[in-house]
């Protein structure tokens, strides 16, 4: 199986894998109890909607992560060209090809310098790609609707793309598996407590022009739940003292709950619910990624400060 399936052969992995599915067994457990109750028989629906699809996603997540670094590039490389396609159609961007043509260029060239990889070709890149985009409107002479055009493709290019490749630069690390795993991971039950607590618990609102559904008791759900798998996870994470794993929390907390607000205020902004239907009870592919996207080069960064790089980035 290890000749195969790389990530077998890592400890880390493993433990990861395991943890995985019991939380799911855990999580069905808890909705079926839920269900016996007639105070929490809808919420345990609704949550169900929303957990059912983990049941698919999960598997292929840890399938694509064992395989190793390159795989795992492409298929990073294929969830960003989804998101931006995503992004592009909600707000009329991908209308304009000269644009979305730069956009999947720079997309594509941050996972080639990933794949190389060239950390310095990596970071220079979205300089580059920015450029072209601040070139356009004067090769076209024409004026119209170009701030907003330049605006949505720089978010496109930069955050939907350059801050989704840092966790390609991650994978390789020597316990890059552990690292993904752990933020992969963090990142959605961060996400999933809060939901879940919000809808048992929820009465105040957090930010109700920007996500009505948001509460302040859900934060603190996910505050407690996060800082419990960060306290639980800790042996499974490699070279992390105190502050690292003190770190992690804040990241997955507070990064990963303005990752969805973000997103949120962009669909507000624009009048949609989602941004696509790919995930039934999740939207679209941008809809469930989008706290990943935010906390991965607050992470990475955090890692290749205190844990370092063997050899550095080159």
């Amino acid at each position: 199986m290890i000749h195969w399936f790389p990530g077998w052969a890592d400890l880390y992995f493993r433990n990861y894998f395991h943890f995985v599915f019991g939380l799911i067994l855990f999580a069905a457990l808890i909705l079926k109890m839920m269900q016996l109750s007639p105070h929490t028989r809808e919420a345990s629906r609704k949550v169900w909607v929303s957990f059912s699809p983990w049941l698919v996603m999960a598997p292929i997540v840890l399938f694509i992560v064992g395989l190793g670094a390159k795989f795992f590039i492409i298929f990073l490389l294929i969830l960003s060209i989804v998101c931006v396609k995503e992004f592009s159609r909600a707000t009329g961007l991908y209308e304009d090809w000269g644009f979305t043509a730069v956009i999947y260029a720079g997309l594509i060239g941050f996972y080639v310098s990933a794949f190389i990889p060239w950390y310095g070709l990596f970071v220079a890149m979205p300089v580059y790609a920015t450029v072209v985009i601040l070139m356009i409107p004067a090769g076209r002479n024409d004026y119209k609707n170009m701030i907003q055009k330049i605006g949505l493709s720089t978010i496109a290019l930069i955050y939907l793309g350059w801050f989704s490749a840092h966790l390609a630069f991650l994978s390789y690390h020597p316990h890059g598996l552990a690292y993904l795993l752990f933020l992969i991971i963090g990142t959605e039950l961060n996400d999933a407590a809060a939901y879940t607590t919000g809808k048992i618990f929820g009465r105040n609102p957090l930010v109700s022009n920007i996500s009505p559904n948001k509460t302040v008791e859900g934060a603190i759900g996910s505050l407690i739940i996060t800082s419990l798998y960060v306290y639980f996870a800790r042996p499974w994470l490699p070279g992390f003292g105190i502050l690292p794993l003190v770190l992690s929390v804040i990241i997955l907390w507070i990064g990963g709950t303005m990752g969805d607000l973000v997103m949120s205020c962009v669909k507000r902004d624009i009048g949609i619910k989602d941004m696509g239907a790919l995930i039934p009870g999740h939207g679209g592919l941008l809809d469930r990624l989008d706290s990943l996207i935010f906390v991965s080069p607050l992470f990475f960064h955090m890692v290749s400060y205190y844990v370092k790089f063997p050899g550095g980035l080159q």
